[in-house]
């Protein structure tokens, strides 16, 4: 059965309730019918998630589609039985002001858009009759344009893993699909994308700063470079939180921010280039006092193995153990030389003390790259301008002011002293878990209108445009 007899059988079955049960003659399928039946077969063949060229053009906005349809039972969102919509315009306007939000317009089919409204408008103008089929096209892309953007402005342009840069998306944020079906209902799309732009001001600083930049002559790059900064905002929540701590890679720098301010800062040592400290959005769980250090293996084989070929005796100097897995070994009676960097069959581990390169405490969020934020012996590093010489993890300058301030109300700066002088491991959970984010800044406005251009140490810029291409 088709949707076209179901519709009508629908209409039908409304007539005869409406008539008493008295049995009505059958009301014709009104001209929307039929741009819903066109809407529901081309999406029923298209799969899921679709794979649907509509008039030249390839959806772009996957399952989105389909479920912004189904949410409406098919039926057209752009047109009525006496035409076009007016929200037709008014998300054309949208769409071309994209570009002010660093995204490109020429991605939501303004082309095909403006060439099949002009054939359908001068269509109108002669009194012709308007095609279910063209208007079901124009349906289809009109609804894929606006989820897309509002996809866009949501989550951004590009997927991060496509591109060089360590990334952890963030979760889902809102329910797309029903913020922009509400602002399409009630003609209110411009409200329903703007509402899907980051909360923080920062963003929007970032926003003005384009907008001059674009306005200047021979400022392309560095209005690029401020438009991927902007998408980089977008990768993260929303709403960063009440309280929060933020990790500036580029500018080695960590802020602990209340009330969008910066109530404590202090420098920072990240990853080198080789071993890129990555972008993520997580949550402080627990901090660890007098951590041991379980080396990973890729630093105890490419690192540490050509040091122990040349000094068996180093394991014993520097307090680390050594063990198969399952039970410990003797670092005496191993052969460095005939062990395998490709293989390495050892875990190691550093007791707690003055050598451990995680130093006295360790600030612990989950994530998949296994990265934290520590203290360490090598002090000297952080009066360095340039300080990318970890592998990865993050080693803060204060790190006892940054535990007392994440364990208020659990432990006293005083206990944690204490607790750090007994040289015993000691693991203590937050009551109050805390959001962590590691981001990648370079470019930003301060509140005062300062602009603050950073290097791009990993060279994320010329990857973030090849991702996005």
């Amino acid at each position: 059965m088709s949707k076209r007899v179901v519709i009508a059988l629908a209409i039908m079955m409304v007539v005869w309730i409406e008539g008493g049960g008295q049995r009505a003659t059958a009301a014709p399928i009104s001209f929307s019918s039929q741009v819903s039946e066109y809407l529901w077969e081309r999406l029923l063949l298209a799969g899921r998630p679709p794979v649907l060229r509509v008039a030249g053009d390839n959806v772009r906005s996957g399952n989105l589609l389909p479920q912004f349809y189904t949410r409406r039972l098919y039926w057209p969102a752009w047109s009525n039985d006496a035409g076009l919509l007016p929200q037709v315009d008014s998300l054309l306007k949208a769409l071309r002001e994209a570009e002010h939000e660093g995204l490109r317009s020429q991605d939501y089919h303004l082309t095909r858009l403006d060439s099949l409204l002009a054939e359908l408008r001068q269509q109108q103008s002669r009194a012709a009759p308007l095609s279910a089929a063209a208007l079901a096209d124009l349906d289809l892309l009109l609804t894929d344009a606006l989820l897309t953007y509002g996809s866009h402005l949501l989550y951004g342009r590009m997927t991060p893993r496509t591109s060089d840069i360590l990334f952890d998306t963030s979760e889902e944020k809102a329910d797309l699909v029903g913020v922009l079906h509400r602002g399409l209902e009630t003609n209110h799309i411009a409200e329903a994308l703007h509402s899907l732009l980051p909360y923080h001001p920062g963003y929007a600083r970032l926003r003005q700063l384009l907008a001059r930049y674009r306005q200047s002559p021979r400022a392309e790059i560095q209005a690029q470079q401020i438009a991927q900064n902007m998408e980089r905002w977008r990768w993260l929540p929303q709403d960063l939180g009440r309280r929060y701590i933020l990790v500036d890679v580029p500018a080695y720098s960590l802020e602990v921010v209340e009330h969008d301010q910066p109530i404590m800062t202090m420098r920072v040592v990240v990853g080198k280039p080789s071993w890129p400290t990555p972008v993520l959005s997580a949550t402080v769980s627990h901090v660890i006092l007098n951590p041991d250090w379980r080396v990973p293996p890729s630093i105890a084989a490419q690192e540490l193995l050509p040091i122990l070929r040349a000094n068996p005796g180093y394991l014993a100097q520097h307090n680390m153990k050594v063990s198969n897995g399952v039970h410990e070994v003797d670092p005496r009676s191993i052969n460095w030389g005939k062990v395998s960097t490709k293989n390495f069959p050892y875990r190691l581990r550093q007791e707690p003390g003055p050598k451990n390169p995680l130093g006295n405490i360790k600030f612990m969020f989950s994530n998949r790259f296994h990265v934290y934020l520590h203290d360490t012996p090598s002090r000297a590093l952080f009066a360095k301008p340039e300080r990318a010489f970890s592998h990865g993890c993050v080693r803060v300058e204060k790190p006892t002011e940054l535990a007392e301030y994440i364990l208020r109300g659990v432990l006293s700066r005083d206990r944690i002293l204490t607790s750090v002088g007994q040289r015993t491991s000691r693991t203590v959970a937050l009551t109050q878990p805390l959001p962590i984010y590691l981001v990648y800044r370079t470019v930003w406005v301060k509140d005062d209108g300062t602009v603050q251009w950073q290097p791009d140490i990993y060279g994320y810029n010329n990857g973030q445009e090849r991702g996005a291409s």
